[in-house]
């Protein structure tokens, strides 16, 4: 007897979610349907008869599996928390249907409805989440009982509980316009600068003490745009624990990655880790953070700049127009950080500079990247205020030295009329195989060259320096190369910095592996390899043996990368 084939059930399928964390989409419960323009609360919540407000949808228990889902070209005034976990297989899933825009949720209700929320969606000790196809807002112009006028986020995760959270999504999300009613400008000073925790997305685990050990586990942030923020696009946050509780890893959120996002405009930094163990930031676009167009942004921000991480990988992003009066380099490091691996990024017009490693860091690694006209500011207050190469204790009245410096094989090109600084104050500092071309004008190191290794190695060899670079600094290479690196075309944006096959930064390169780093192979560094295998152009690479060349074009015969 001949068998007849059975169609499968789409909705049985188990479709892969969150490949570094093995999560998978189920077949679902229940879909809710909402619509301002059409819905009704007395509705059944289905999608030819949706629900209107989000005070609906936040009286309805989510479970796991379940759909809410927003009608686009719709805006959703209000608070919507989110009341419900999913589970590892059954996410719930929060996104929109029909066509047309992506449907707005913004906290603005305004002062005749109590004032504007501190948040427009909150999970407030809740996991297992999609957020997909969505725009979220909130624009804060009226207080809130109860709410610091210091506050706004557009989506805030919140774990104040006795147990970790875990499992989040957020896909093709549109964050913009997150503002808190009261300004920190730059008169207020550093500490209200540190007290606006303004962000489109924040996750934020409390304190862990005896009775309660938590943090926030598997986030990926993917394919989202940010866009005219007062100071954040993503925060992450925990505020540790007592001593003696937790290890370093519990006291930390744990495995976050962020890919292909674009950022425009934000007022500070782009993405904010404090407290992270386990971080990849790797193909986003940062372009104007620490703007200023809006007089309440608060026009100082990196791309990135990370604080007390752990295992921190950023790599392959464009970091373009950083703007700010302090700080503001293509992506720093800042305060008691531990493996910090900057990558492959592509730098230009970064106002305060290129390299910027601050007090207290252990492995700090900037290798093959390209730095194009970084470090132009000027602040009369602040002579040496845009820097080449900046590393500093910055707290002075106790030894607060970042140890293990490792700058390497990176292309640093300035061809505009300006000086910039190099001042180093750390321990243990290695400067090799790095390209300083100042042409037309520029001068690096004219500002300061101020360097103090504090009784320990300051390894400086093998270097290409071409134009007008400080002589006390050159004086300090073993073996120094005073050449044209005879780039491929400087007019070409990156690609243009490849070497011809007759540049005397070919084969000039010393053999010398930097840290590796942790984890790499496993985990979601499942994909970073150990070491660099490759150049900025994709270019084989092997620091542990032979002649690599000295920049971030390791090409041998003058290929074109990618």
């Amino acid at each position: 007897m001949k068998k007849t084939s059975q169609k499968k059930n789409p909705s049985k399928i188990l479709i892969l979610l969150f490949l570094f964390s093995g999560i998978t989409i189920g077949f679902g419960q229940t879909n809710y349907y909402l619509s301002s323009s059409q819905g009704n609360d007395s509705n059944k919540g289905t999608k030819k008869t949706p629900w209107k407000t989000l005070k609906k949808i936040n009286s309805i228990k989510l479970k796991p599996g379940d759909k809410v889902l927003f009608k686009k070209n719709d805006a959703f005034l209000g608070h919507f928390v989110v009341n419900g976990s999913g589970s590892k297989r059954k996410p719930i899933t929060i996104t929109s249907y029909g066509k047309g825009k992506q449907p707005i949720i913004t906290g603005e209700v305004g002062k005749k409805n109590g004032g504007d929320f501190q948040e427009a969606i909150l999970v407030k000790n809740n996991d297992n989440l999609i957020f997909k196809d969505i725009e979220v807002h909130n624009n804060r112009m009226s207080s809130r009982e109860g709410v610091r006028d210091q506050d706004a986020f557009g989506i805030h995760i919140l774990n104040n509980g006795n147990r970790s959270l875990k499992n989040f999504l957020f896909d093709n999300v549109t964050f913009k316009n997150v503002y808190a009613p009261i300004p920190i400008l730059r008169e207020k000073g550093e500490n209200a600068f540190n007290g606006l925790e303004v962000a489109a997305l924040r996750f934020f685990s409390t304190r862990n003490n005896k009775k309660t050990l938590k943090n926030i586990q598997n986030v990926l942030v993917q394919n989202c745009y940010f866009t005219n923020l007062q100071r954040l696009g993503v925060h992450i946050k925990h505020a540790g624990a007592i001593k003696g509780v937790g290890s370093e890893k519990m006291n930390s959120n744990v495995d976050f990655v962020f890919r292909n996002n674009k950022f425009f405009k934000t007022g500070g930094t782009c993405i904010l880790p404090i407290r992270t163990y386990n971080c990849l930031i790797e193909k986003n676009i940062f372009e104007y953070p620490g703007d200023n167009s809006d007089p309440r942004m608060a026009n100082r921000g990196s791309s990135v700049w990370t604080w007390r991480c752990v295992n921190t990988v950023i790599q392959y992003n464009d970091c373009l127009h950083i703007r700010g009066y302090l700080d503001s380099h293509g992506i720093h490091i800042d305060h008691e950080n531990v493996n910090t691996f900057i990558q492959y990024n592509y730098m230009e017009d970064c106002e305060g500079g290129f390299v910027e490693i601050l007090g207290g860091n252990k492995n700090s690694v900037y290798r093959f990247n390209l730095s194009i006209n970084d470090g132009w500011r000027q602040n009369p207050k602040w002579k040496t205020s845009n820097h080449t190469l900046w590393i500093n204790n910055v707290i002075q009245k106790r030894k607060h030295f970042a140890t293990e410096n490792y700058i390497y094989n990176n292309t640093i090109y300035i061809n505009k009329p300006y000086g910039t600084a190099i001042d180093i104050k750390g321990e243990n500092t290695y400067i090799f195989n790095n390209i300083f071309c100042a042409m037309n004008g520029a001068n690096i190191g004219d500002k300061q060259m101020h360097i103090n290794a504090n009784n320990t190695e300051m390894f400086i060899s093998n270097n290409l320096y071409a134009g007008n670079i400080n002589k006390r600094f050159t004086k300090l290479d073993q073996h120094p190369v005073f050449a044209v690196p005879d780039f491929t075309n400087t007019h070409a944006n990156r690609k243009g910095f490849q070497l011809h096959k007759k540049s005397e930064a070919i084969n000039a390169g010393l053999a010398k592996l930097g840290p590796p780093i942790p984890g790499a192979g496993k985990g979601i560094f499942k994909n970073v390899s150990k070491y660099p295998i490759v150049d900025f152009y994709g270019n084989p690479i092997d620091l542990s043996k032979g002649t690599p060349n000295i920049g971030a074009c390791n090409a041998k015969k003058g290929e074109v990368g990618r």
